[in-house]
């Protein structure tokens, strides 16, 4: 189900388990005095293999922090079973891919660098002109004919009536605008969005976002999975939920992700650093891609890392948005059903689209189709380092 689009909080101080430890971590907690609520029908994925632990507490009833509980667990691993762990992780934070995202709510900084400046330009969207709107058809009619394509994103927009006061927070418009890029490309393919991102905070948690992503390639049978949005780890390694899902969604599906806007960062920022790592981008075989500008250079907020796959347009790009008054950033301002916006969510986008658009159901795979446009590197172009 979407969470609710009007400003939820998600829980990501959460454990999270594989299901076949599940019984001898719980009796590990126990033996150090750590309890949790009893686990819910929605605490266990099949799909996943993996169960959900909520609201740890001390045998007093104080509330635990999940890393600590973590380290206290791979302690006794180490000192009781010969080093073996339980395969373990935390629930955590996942941000739809706008700006540098936003703060970790465990800490303080927002998606404001050290400075006190925006990394990027185009971190908002902005309203365009009639005139600046393209008018040319990019892909032929047929172009992605009988190939579905998910999009795990904010709900679809415009939001029902009454779902939110006026004016409208603007990453509400973050689905809509990624799925016309999309559109532009592969008029012809079918787009299932999964609503599960905020449509006001534009976060969710993994266990959520994780659970979304197999559903809708599950239910929809998918080619192609855009995911528009990312995690960071101060460990460097992947979260436990989305490296899962990945690797529960196979060689099927070809998932298509944003790199992350936090390549100018010269300091942790919002949990990350200009080389850290965004999930699921980072995990083998996703594509990852970052942005290019008119001129074919890759903007400084645009990471410069070896685990990006490839480059598309992602500076200024016109697409599909809201309409009415919006709300960006405590401005409101307003929009015609149009928005110019910049960023490695829209890049992403756009080769999903060229993807489908060049995919022809039993002929043309998806994978067969990113070959074909990284070996003509017109839209879509393998990455070089330092590019």
């Amino acid at each position: 189900m979407p969470v609710d689009p009007g400003g939820a909080t998600h829980q990501s101080d959460q454990l999270i388990v594989d299901l076949q430890h599940l019984e001898t971590v719980e009796t590990m907690l126990r033996d150090i005095g750590i309890r949790h609520t009893d686990l819910a029908s929605d605490d266990q994925d099949d799909l996943l293999g993996l169960a959900r632990l909520r609201e740890l507490r001390d045998v007093g009833g104080g509330a635990l922090e999940v890393e600590e509980i973590l380290a206290l667990l791979r302690q006794k691993a180490a000192a009781d079973r010969g080093g073996w762990e339980p395969t373990i992780g935390k629930n955590r934070v996942v941000d739809a891919v706008i700006g540098v995202g936003h703060k970790p709510m465990s800490l303080a900084i927002g998606g404001v660098a050290v400075s006190g400046h925006k990394p990027m330009a185009g971190a908002e969207p902005e309203p365009v002109d009639a005139a600046d709107i393209p008018q040319v058809l990019l892909s032929s009619p047929d172009a992605g004919r009988g190939v579905r394509v998910g999009v795990v994103d904010t709900p679809r927009a415009p939001a029902e009536p009454g779902t939110f006061e006026h004016p409208v927070p603007y990453r509400a418009g973050h689905a809509e605008f990624v799925s016309s890029l999309i559109r532009r490309e592969a008029l012809a393919a079918e787009i299932f969005v999964e609503g599960v991102l905020d449509a006001t905070t534009g976060r969710a948690d993994s266990w959520d976002t994780a659970r979304a992503m197999l559903r809708l390639a599950a239910t929809r049978k998918l080619d192609i999975l855009n995911l528009s949005f990312g995690c960071y780890t101060l460990s460097g390694g992947p979260p436990l939920v989305i490296a899962r899902a990945i690797e529960r969604l196979g060689r099927q599906v070809l998932v298509v992700a944003a790199a992350g806007n936090h390549g100018a960062l010269d300091h942790l920022t919002a949990g990350r650093t200009g080389r850290s790592a965004c999930w699921p981008a980072a995990i083998p075989p996703v594509v990852a891609v970052g942005a290019v500008d008119d001129s074919g250079s890759s903007p400084p907020w645009s990471p410069d890392l070896p685990w990006v796959t490839c480059l598309a347009p992602g500076v200024d790009v016109i697409g599909s948005y809201l309409r009415g008054e919006v709300d960006v950033d405590g401005k409101v301002r307003s929009f015609d059903g149009h928005a110019r916006w910049s960023g490695t969510s829209f890049s992403a986008a756009l080769v999903t689209g060229a993807v489908a658009g060049r995919t022809v159901p039993g002929s043309v795979s998806p994978q067969q189709a990113l070959a074909q446009l990284l070996a003509e590197g017109a839209l879509v172009r393998p990455y070089t380092k330092g590019c």
